[in-house]
C-alpha cells in the first residue's frame, strides 16, 4: 500500500521535460533531443533565445527556472552539487593560474565547496557565509544558499506528506478492517483477492484459510451458485450491482444471510480487474421478515376464520377487504367483494346514512336484513392513522337470529315464568319459616331444661352476630353463626337437670358429663342435612387457643374460626349470668378475663371486635344496657 501511494506522489509532482514546459520548439537545443530532464545540468542550452554554457555559468538564470523547482529534488540536487563543484573547481584552478588576486575567490570556493559537501552529504542545515569583495562570490553565495533552502523546504514538505500518507493509510486501514459490514474483493474468475476483518468473524475463517485460496463460489450453496452465475458477468458489464441476496456457508457448516452490495474496478484499457464488495450480515433483516409474514399468516388465518362477518372499509365505506365469513353469507367471491361500495352488499342503509352524515364514530345498530331473513348487529369501529384522524373502518356483523327468536319465546312465556318465579319463592319462604321454627322448638326445649340457662343462646347469638358484622363478615358467614350459635348448646339436651341446677362443686364425672355437651350436640344435628356445615361450629365452641379446651383439645388454627367467635360470647355471658352456686359477677370483671385471657383461650381480634361491640352499646367500659 505504502509503495503504490509513493509512485502516485511522484508522479503528483510533475516531473518535466523543459521542451513540454515551455513549448519550446528548438530542435537545435541540446536539451530538445535528450531525455534528461536535468537540463540545467546540460551545456548548450538555448534558453530564452541564448546559448547556455556550463551549469556554474547559468546558476542564476536556471535558479528562477520552473523547470529546476519541478524537477529538483534530493537526487538530482546532489548530482547538482557535485557538478558545481566541479565546475567551480574547474574556473578556481583557472582563476589561480591567471592572477593571484583572486586567492580570495578560491577561499570563498573552498567555504561553497565545504557547504555543497556537506549539502552532499545529508546536512540540509549547511550555508555560505562567508563576506567577499568578489561579485561573483557573492553571487554564487546567494545562489547556492537559496538552492539549499529551496531544497530544504522541499525536503520537509516531502517528509509532512510522507507523515500525512502514513496517518491517511492508517485511518484507511482501521476504518477497512473495522467496518460495521464485511468487505471482499474478486478477481475475474471470482477468487477471493482480499478480505477485511469483519469478513471474518462474520464467517470464521482465518485469512489464510481464503485469501487467493478460494473462488467465493467454494463458499455458497447451490441456490446462491445459480444467483452468482447470473449476477456475476452483470457485474463486470455493467460497473455495479446492488441488492443481492443469498447465503454463504460459514467455517462451521451454518448459512449466513447476507446482502452484497458491489462496484468493478477497471484499467486504463477498460479490461476487468477486480471487485469492491460489500458484504451485510441480513440474519436480522430475515428474522423481522419472516415475522412479518408469520404475524399476517396468523392474522388473515385469524380474519378468515371468525365465526363473524368483518368488512375493512375506507372513509368512503368502499370495501377494501372482506372475511370468508361474509363471502359464503351473501354468495360473492372475496376477490369480488373488494371495491364494492359497503349498502350495496348490506342493505341495511344505516351506514350509508352515517357516512353521508360524517359520522366518523364507534357506532353500533341492530338490523333485520330482509333478503337474508337474518337478524343481525353491526358495529362499527374507526381505525385511526399516525395523526388521531380516522382512515378507514372496520364492520363486524354478529348474526343473531337464534338469539332474537329465544328472545321471543322467552317473551310469550315471560308471564309463565313470573308466575313460577313468585311460586318458588312463597315455597322457599314457607320452607325456611319451617326451619326457624325448628330451629326455635330446639332452643326452647334446650332453655326449658334449667332455669339457670334461659336466654342462654338468645343472648349467645346476639353477641356473636354483633361480633361478626364488626369483623366485617360476608352475610352468609353470618347467617351460619346465628344458626350455630342458637344451637351450640343443643347436647345439653341430654344432660341430667340434677347436673345443670347443682349449687355446688361438680365432680370429676359430672364435669365429665357436661364436657361431653358439644359431642352430643354434633351427633343431634349430624341427621339433619341441611346442618352438616354447621357440625364442626358446634363440636369445638369449647376449644382454647393453647389446645387445654375440650373436646379435642384443638390448638389455634385447627378450630374453626366461628367457633372462636361463639367461645368469646359464650363465656361472656356465662361469667355475667347468675349460676346456682354463684350470683353474677360485674360485667367489668367479665372483659378483664377477656382481656386476660386472649391469645390464650380467646382469639385477639375476635376479643377487640366484641370489646368495641360492648363499648358501643354503653357503659364505662363497655357495660351493654340492652345487652346485659
Amino acid at each position: 500500500m505504502t509503495m503504490s501511494v509513493r509512485k502516485l506522489h511522484t508522479k503528483a509532482a510533475g516531473k518535466v521535460k523543459c521542451r513540454d514546459f515551455f513549448k519550446c520548439e528548438k530542435k537545435e537545443c541540446p536539451a530538445f533531443s535528450t531525455e534528461s530532464l536535468e537540463c540545467w545540468l546540460v551545456t548548450g542550452t538555448q534558453c530564452r533565445d541564448e546559448i547556455q554554457g556550463r551549469f556554474a555559468d547559468k546558476l542564476e538564470m536556471c535558479f528562477s527556472c520552473g523547470v529546476l523547482k519541478k524537477n529538483m529534488d534530493v537526487k538530482s540536487m546532489k548530482k547538482s552539487c557535485m557538478t558545481a563543484q566541479k565546475q567551480i573547481m574547474e574556473f578556481s584552478r583557472t582563476i589561480q593560474e591567471k592572477d593571484r588576486e583572486l586567492q580570495s575567490i578560491g577561499m570563498g570556493l573552498a567555504e561553497h565547496f565545504d557547504v555543497l559537501r556537506r549539502v552532499s552529504a545529508g546536512d540540509s542545515g549547511a550555508r555560505v557565509t562567508g563576506e567577499s569583495q568578489v561579485e561573483f562570490l557573492e553571487s554564487l553565495k546567494k545562489v547556492t544558499n537559496e538552492i539549499i533552502e529551496s531544497m530544504d523546504r522541499e525536503i520537509n514538505e516531502h517528509k509532512r506528506t510522507e507523515e500525512l500518507l502514513h496517518e491517511s493509510e492508517r485511518k484507511y486501514r482501521d476504518f477497512y478492517q473495522n467496518a460495521p459490514d464485511g468487505y471482499h474483493s474478486l478477481g475475474p474468475d471470482g477468487t477471493i483477492l482480499e478480505v477485511n476483518d469483519m469478513w471474518l468473524r462474520m464467517l470464521g475463517y482465518e485469512r489464510d484459510e481464503v485469501v487467493g485460496r478460494k473462488k467465493l463460489t467454494d463458499l455458497l450453496p447451490d441456490d446462491a451458485k445459480h444467483i452468482f452465475r447470473r449476477t456475476f458477468p452483470e457485474l463486470k458489464q455493467r460497473g455495479s450491482t446492488e441488492h443481492i441476496e443469498y447465503s454463504l456457508i460459514k467455517k462451521d457448516g451454518a448459512l449466513l444471510p447476507v446482502v452484497i452490495n458491489a462496484t468493478a474496478v477497471f484499467d486504463d484499457k477498460g479490461d476487468f480487474l477486480q471487485t469492491r464488495s460489500i458484504v451485510r450480515d441480513n440474519s436480522e433483516r430475515n428474522r423481522y421478515e419472516n415475522m412479518l409474514r408469520v404475524a399476517a399468516e396468523e392474522w388473515r388465518v385469524t380474519f378468515d376464520s371468525m365465526p363473524n362477518g368483518v368488512f375493512l372499509v375506507d372513509r368512503n365505506f368502499t370495501v377494501m377487504r372482506a372475511n370468508k365469513y361474509i363471502s359464503s353469507l351473501y354468495g360473492i367471491r372475496l376477490e369480488d367483494l373488494k371495491g364494492k361500495p359497503y349498502h350495496t352488499i348490506v342493505s341495511a342503509g344505516q351506514v350509508k346514512d352515517a357516512a353521508d352524515a360524517g359520522r366518523l364514530f364507534a357506532d353500533t345498530a341492530e338490523f333485520y336484513d330482509a333478503g337474508l331473513q337474518r337478524y343481525f348487529i353491526q358495529h362499527i369501529t374507526p381505525i385511526p392513522d399516525a395523526e388521531g384522524l380516522t382512515k378507514a373502518f372496520t364492520i363486524s356483523l354478529v348474526d343473531i337470529t337464534v338469539l332474537k327468536d329465544k328472545e321471543n319465546k322467552l317473551t310469550e312465556s315471560k308471564d309463565a315464568f313470573f308466575n313460577m318465579l313468585k311460586e318458588l319463592d312463597a315455597s322457599y319462604r314457607d320452607l325456611k319459616g319451617l326451619l326457624d321454627s325448628l330451629i326455635r322448638s330446639f332452643v326452647n326445649a334446650m332453655d326449658a331444661k334449667s332455669p339457670w340457662t334461659k336466654g342462654h343462646s338468645e343472648r349467645v347469638t346476639y353477641y356473636t352476630v354483633a361480633i361478626a358484622q364488626e369483623l366485617g363478615l360476608k352475610e352468609k358467614e353470618i347467617e351460619t353463626l346465628r344458626t350455630a350459635s342458637l344451637l351450640h348448646d343443643i347436647g345439653k339436651i341430654g344432660t341430667y337437670d340434677v347436673v345443670l341446677d347443682k349449687p355446688g362443686k361438680l365432680t370429676d364425672e359430672e364435669f365429665a358429663l357436661i364436657r361431653q355437651h358439644p359431642v352430643k350436640g354434633e351427633s343431634i344435628l349430624k341427621p339433619i342435612k341441611q346442618f352438616v356445615h354447621l357440625l364442626p361450629i358446634v363440636r369445638h365452641h369449647h376449644e382454647m387457643l393453647d389446645g387445654r379446651g375440650y373436646p379435642d383439645g384443638l390448638k389455634d388454627v385447627q378450630i374453626p374460626y366461628l367457633s372462636k367467635i361463639i367461645t368469646i360470647a359464650d363465656s361472656y355471658d356465662s361469667m355475667t349470668s347468675d349460676r346456682p352456686y354463684r350470683p353474677a359477677p360485674p360485667k367489668e370483671y367479665a372483659i378483664s378475663e377477656l382481656k386476660r385471657c386472649t391469645g390464650t383461650q380467646f382469639d385477639a381480634e375476635a376479643v377487640e371486635a366484641f370489646l368495641k361491640v360492648l363499648h358501643k352499646e354503653g357503659g364505662p367500659a363497655g357495660s351493654p344496657g340492652v345487652i346485659g
